[in-house]
């Protein structure tokens, strides 16, 4: 829903921000009484934003995660480069225009208010940063309306990395900043056939940003590779598929400044440093050679590729979002009979090969003709899930996040990339994209441009058991005749969908007391009355976030009983199960002190 709240709307008491705060805090104090066991603290996953600049255009939460579902360690605090045509639009919470900074990997955003992003005119800006342990990473954000948007970027650990990558973490001697020549090589990682080397020739000088030579004794290289065809890299792809800072080798923009579509046929990703200092530059060039996979598409000819076929190469500069061509590379057979794309680079970054295609500005490689995909999943059955087209190899071409279907429901791409062959996938839907499969089902190979509409089945899993829970909250200001309402985000972490690959998270942003914006478990309701369904026996943890203070739960368990809130200032309510409807009514008035 478009907000189209005026800015003076939201001059909010510091009773109404206090009153958000203690709604939360209170319904986590009352859920803890459905714990069994006390738990230890839960990775830090979820919070409450509820600054009021926020809330003044177009709010916008990043949240940055680890590519690696099985992996306990997470994205913290870090600090955040915002970079792009319209960085001087963008704020943190707070209204702060610089020192971005993420606390538990969440990233608060909103627009300016001289702001006006439309699909005409959108509001595009990069968000980059360098997270101990992890890749570089950068993601391109374009706004359109002036609405609620969530970003998921995932994190590649250099420790854990996820299947469909390969991660190289090395040392290697200098001689006061001068290589006497080596050579990194990175396997297969799980789930892939791609593999790489990189070769520094003998005498090469490591140099710095600015060109100078850099005096060091010892080169550490973090290089990883990730893999096109993988089902479960596509999520942690820096830069992600949709590209708005493209330039070509000139610097003139490509496609007139409009988002172009890549369709990969691999990514390496390089980082050098020389003591404490980031290699940038080399004397003489680096060697490099990717090894593809056989059953990569080609984009262009849409068959397999094979030696003589060529692929645009690019560089992404982490800093600024910025992919820049380097001309494109021929395809080669080895000396083991792989295919192999070889190149030289006098620079670090990220280089990614790609093929393209753009629907905006002067479109290419682009079917004007919309493909409508029928889910049938059987009668009854429901869920949130990515549909996705790729190629018969499985290279990402377009998707449909998120999408919460029936059976019979349908899902509609506008327009599709004009390739001889590819095929729709549905999987479970995670918010990360990670992983973003594995497949449930797939439809046969078909030609998109020409299909019009295909049926896509599969049987999604039964219903399970849940447990209706309605929430009223009032709020009443102690020495006025006011009534308050909530505003602000919201978020409900399922630790049990969690451990099975399904999407654990649940996404409320309210203004006002109305939901602006939910995803996840359905939550409905309006000026203090919501409803939600929980799974019966599942482990749950939320946070809230005010004043750079976090309020955290530890885990609890949803079961059916009734119970009276928790002694808490200003706080009275109560929650009582009724059977015959299997719903807890939680009832709570919240008094504050309005000045």
């Amino acid at each position: 829903m478009k907000n189209t709240t005026r800015k003076s709307q939201l001059n909010k008491t510091n009773a109404e921000l206090s009153f958000l705060t203690v709604i939360f805090i209170g319904i986590i104090l009352a859920l803890l009484l459905f714990a069994i066991n006390s738990c230890k603290k839960p990775n830090d996953h979820i919070s409450l934003v509820v600054n009021e600049s926020t809330l003044a255009k177009a709010p916008v939460l990043v949240h940055f995660a680890n590519a690696n579902s099985s992996s306990t360690v997470q994205p913290g605090d870090f600090d955040v480069t915002i970079s792009g045509k319209d960085a001087d639009k963008v704020q943190m919470d707070g209204g702060a225009t610089s020192g971005f900074k993420t606390s538990h990997g969440f990233l608060p955003l909103s627009l300016t208010t001289n702001a006006a992003p439309s699909a005409g005119a959108p509001v595009t800006f990069n968000v980059s940063a360098q997270i101990p342990g992890f890749a570089p990473l950068t993601q391109t954000i374009t706004i359109t309306k002036d609405t609620m948007t969530i970003v998921d970027v995932s994190a590649i650990e250099y420790a854990n990395p996820p299947k469909g990558t390969s991660v190289l973490v090395t040392q290697s001697a200098l001689t006061d900043g001068v290589s006497d020549g080596t050579t990194l090589n990175l396997a297969p990682g799980a789930g892939m056939v791609e593999s790489a080397q990189i070769k520094i020739q003998p005498g090469t000088q490591m140099l710095d940003e600015s060109g100078q030579p850099i005096s060091s004794n010892q080169l550490k290289s973090n290089i990883v590779d990730y893999s096109a065809t993988s089902t479960t890299s596509f999520g942690a792809f820096p830069g992600g598929f949709s590209p708005t800072n493209v330039i070509d080798a000139s610097g003139n923009q490509v496609n007139g400044g409009n988002g172009i579509n890549f369709v990969s046929a691999g990514l390496l990703s390089i980082k050098m440093t020389a003591g404490n200092t980031q290699v940038r530059h080399f004397s003489r060039p680096l060697q490099v050679s990717m090894k593809l996979d056989p059953n990569t598409t080609n984009f262009v000819t849409g068959a397999d590729i094979k030696a003589g076929d060529t692929v645009p190469l690019w560089s992404l500069t982490e800093e600024t979002g910025q992919w820049k061509s380097e001309g494109d590379v021929t395809i080669t057979k080895d000396s083991g009979g792989n295919l192999v794309a070889n190149f030289e680079t006098s620079h670090l970054c990220c280089f990614n090969l790609d093929w393209s295609w753009a629907v905006a500005g002067h479109p290419y490689g682009t079917c004007f003709h919309p493909l409508t995909v029928r889910i049938h999943c059987g009668a009854g059955n429901s869920g949130v899930f990515d549909v996705t087209i790729v190629t018969p190899g499985n290279q990402y071409l377009a998707g449909a996040h998120g999408e919460f279907v029936h059976d019979g429901d349908v899902v509609v791409f506008p327009f599709v990339p004009d390739i001889a062959q590819c095929k729709v996938v549905i999987s479970n839907f995670n918010l990360y994209l990670n992983p973003r499969l594995p497949i449930l089902a797939e439809t046969g190979l078909f030609n998109p441009c020409s299909q019009g509409s295909i049926d896509l089945n599969f049987g999604a899993p039964a219903a399970p058991s849940f447990i209706n829970v309605t929430l009223d909250i009032k709020g009443h200001c102690s020495n006025k005749n006011i009534n308050l309402l909530p505003s602000g985000w919201f978020f409900l972490y399922d630790a049990g969908a969690a451990k099975i690959l399904q999407n654990p998270w649940t996404y409320a942003y309210v203004f006002n007391g109305v939901i602006r914006y939910a995803f996840g478990t359905g939550i409905t309701g309006s000026n203090g009355h919501y409803s939600i369904k929980l799974l019966n026996g599942d482990q749950y943890y939320m946070y809230a976030y005010n004043s750079f203070e976090w309020f955290e739960s530890p885990l609890f368990t949803m079961a059916p009983r009734s119970f009276t809130f928790p002694s808490v200032a200003g706080i009275n309510g109560s929650a009582v199960y009724d059977a015959g409807s299997n719903t807890i009514a939680i009832s709570a008035t919240f008094s504050v002190h309005c000045h």
